[in-house]
């Protein structure tokens, strides 16, 4: 099979994976509290440099649905995850260590909360330090469980991996 049709198809798998877990648990998925369980997969991006844009193209599409700050979220949460998957994904690439390397992810998602913590602070009134705080905390604890998740999957899998060129972090 064509290796670059392998690869938009595991781009678009993971963009639509964000898309369901988002939709199954959308009521839960925005505001100064949220637990967006598509989040889980944000580890995925340290296997391959297309996942950030699987996953970065799933948040755009379910932020459409972020009423009534649908076109804020579209840009500020999707250039967080943007960035932040993209970070993880560099930052990984320079860890020998499988499970470090997926753990990576988490720390940098929670950190990186300190962009959605201030557009809510300026878009819904919420406070900064309470809201970046438990964005913090939910962040890391999905992220967490992803890269867990995720780690076993690609441990037994190597579904993630860029098969062209035989290794798991390109």
């Amino acid at each position: 099979m064509n290796q670059n049709v392998v690869n938009l198809t595991k781009t678009a798998l993971v963009a639509a994976l964000y898309l369901v877990l988002g939709f199954l648990f959308q009521p839960v998925s925005f505001g100064p509290l949220q637990f967006r369980v598509a989040e889980i997969t944000n580890p995925i991006a340290v296997f391959n440099k297309r996942y950030i844009w699987g996953i970065t193209i799933g948040c755009f599409l379910f932020n459409l649905f972020s009423s009534p700050n649908a076109l804020i979220d579209m840009g500020i949460g999707t250039a967080n995850t943007l960035v932040m998957t993209a970070g993880s994904y560099y930052i990984a690439k320079h860890v020998k260590n499988y499970w470090t390397k997926l753990l990576i992810s988490p720390f940098i998602g929670a950190i990186s909360m300190f962009m959605i913590a201030a557009e809510l602070y300026w878009f819904a009134a919420a406070p900064f330090w309470i809201t970046y705080g438990t964005l913090m905390v939910t962040q890391f604890a999905m992220m967490l469980i992803g890269a867990v998740i995720f780690g076993i999957i690609e441990e037994k899998t190597h579904f993630f991996r860029d098969e062209s060129k035989n290794t798991s972090s390109n």
